[in-house]
């Protein structure tokens, strides 16, 4: 989920890598200083869609979480 997030300047089209949601915001904010300095910050933010918890590692959080909450429920 780290990578889920790309940024797009409202002015002239520019997008940022994919990457997460600050390191996006602030590439977005170093570009619009950079190129567009007397306009505050727009644009659009795009979400990579089916990036989210997928393949064995989140079974496997999931797990962990479900054994935990069976374990204090028990306490």
């Amino acid at each position: 989920m780290a990578d889920s997030y790309r940024y797009r300047c409202g002015e002239c089209g520019h997008r940022t890598a994919w990457g997460s949601e600050s390191r996006g915001a602030e590439a977005i904010e170093a570009h619009y200083d950079r190129s567009h300095p007397d306009v505050l910050p727009g644009g659009m933010v795009e979400f990579r869609k089916g990036s989210s918890c997928g393949g064995a590692g989140c079974l496997i959080v999931l797990g962990i979480l479900v054994l935990l909450l069976i374990g204090l429920s028990r306490s």
